[in-house]
């Protein structure tokens, strides 16, 4: 699958990636490199050793929330009912976003052995895999490795696991990978977001407890115990070790997929990317939602702990890097309008809000000079444009109170929030 440069530092090539492959890593090599080492240890010594192995790992998952593993995995295994299921999300919602496709496609059986493991961990005896279904490379990557792991006699019901795993083409957009509307989509419904609680390790799949996670923590999962805990620990921070993948796009001369330790500089990054120092306008470190980080910010280690002290996230770490090719406000009203067409529309406070934010930030936009034609017509006339900007900022607050059902309007009114910045300092906005 080509996504551009695929990269890691010395320390981690190997862990998540291979840098530069552009073929799958089929069976046979991944077994040469230690693969499925770590599930026979599982099936020799148990679920609670392999839940121990992961609490010591201190592993947090790869997903933009960044939850510890070993809690999860505890919650979905002490459920009171005997059916379970774990699902691997690879509907990475956002279509720039590389790492997990980049994953599927060249190291799919790194995805499976995670996934395998962590059904024998939880007591599930069924699997599914959740698939962008606009990535053909993904889909083919899996399904080879399914059909490589079936013949080897490692996943099927009466394989040496017990585990059945399908894959599932998904849907596409920006909430489609959020775990409720993955398994609202598995039952055969839309995939749209659903109320919590209850959680789905609670009550997930077909109202079982259920395990979602992310198709790179499984390959982390898988990482942890074929490369041993020491590799693990040695890598990253004390209390977000091992390392991430990130997608690097935007004003850069090298995009693509990177593995690094968790911690790295997001400099250093931006630095291994081919990007200016001095073109650098504004960096949004975890995909388009994400608050921005201003050019005197740059030096923060790319860290959940950190980048929160830095009044952004990590996200689903797609780093977006704004250059000087348009104006700031321009790129910040286009990126909101994006994010207004990203929402399901099943809640109204998220569907009207986001739409009404995208229109002031149109209008923002154009009285500063970088848009034609300013508001929407369906926008009020504003004399001043300070109220319209006291406007935009009331409806980036409403949206942070919670506006759906699902993290979405809270993420991008955070966003559009600190977005709003950079307006105050472009006339005539003041």
């Amino acid at each position: 699958m080509s996504a551009g440069v695929c990269a890691a530092s010395p320390g981690t090539a190997g862990l998540l990636i291979d840098p530069g492959r552009s073929t799958p890593e089929g069976l046979e090599e991944y077994r040469s490199r230690g693969g499925y080492t770590g599930l026979e240890q599982v099936l020799a010594r148990g679920a609670g050793w392999a839940a121990e192995v992961v609490a010591r790992a201190r592993l947090r998952g790869r997903g933009p929330l960044g939850r510890p593993v070993a809690e999860r995995w505890r919650r979905v295994a002490a459920g009171p009912s005997a059916a379970r299921y774990v699902i691997g999300n690879g509907a990475e919602s956002l279509s720039i976003s590389r790492k997990d496709r980049y994953l599927m496609a060249n190291h799919p059986h790194r995805v499976l052995e995670g996934l395998l493991i962590a059904a024998r961990a939880v007591g599930a005896r069924e699997a599914y895999l959740y698939v962008r279904g606009d990535s053909p490379e993904s889909l083919a990557g899996l399904r080879s490795a399914l059909e490589e792991a079936a013949r080897a006699g490692l996943v099927g019901e009466a394989s040496v696991t017990g585990v059945q795993v399908r894959l599932q083409p998904s849907a596409t957009g920006p909430v489609s990978g959020e775990e409720t509307a993955v398994i609202d989509a598995l039952e055969g419904l839309e995939g749209r977001p659903q109320i919590r609680p209850p959680d789905p390790e609670a009550s997930g799949l077909f109202g079982q407890p259920t395990l979602v996670q992310n198709v790179e923590t499984l390959a982390a999962v898988a990482a942890v115990f074929r490369e041993g805990l020491d590799r693990h620990l040695a890598l990253g921070t004390a209390d977000e070790p091992g390392s991430a993948l990130f997608t690097v796009t935007g004003a850069v001369r090298r995009p693509g997929v990177y593995e690094l330790p968790l911690g790295t500089r997001l400099a250093d990054l931006l630095r291994l990317a081919g990007a200016d120092p001095a073109a650098v306008r504004a960096v949004l470190p975890g995909g388009l939602a994400s608050p921005p980080l201003w050019p005197q910010e740059l030096d923060v280690p790319l860290s959940w702990a950190d980048l929160g002290r830095a009044g952004s996230v990590l996200g689903n770490r797609t780093v977006i890097v704004l250059g000087p090719e348009a104006s700031l406000p321009v790129q910040f009203a286009e990126i909101m309008q994006v994010l207004a067409e990203g929402s399901c529309g099943q809640c109204q406070g998220c569907a009207n809000g986001t739409r009404a934010l995208a229109g002031y930030l149109a209008a923002l936009a154009g009285l500063a000079g970088g848009t034609e034609g300013g508001a929407p017509a369906a926008l009020p006339a504003f004399a001043d444009p300070a109220e319209l900007l006291a406007y935009a900022r009331h409806q980036a607050h409403l949206l942070t109170r919670r506006a759906g059902i699902c993290p979405y309007p809270e993420s991008v009114g955070r966003a559009m929030l600190r977005a709003l910045e950079v307006f105050c300092r472009v006339s005539p906005v003041r």
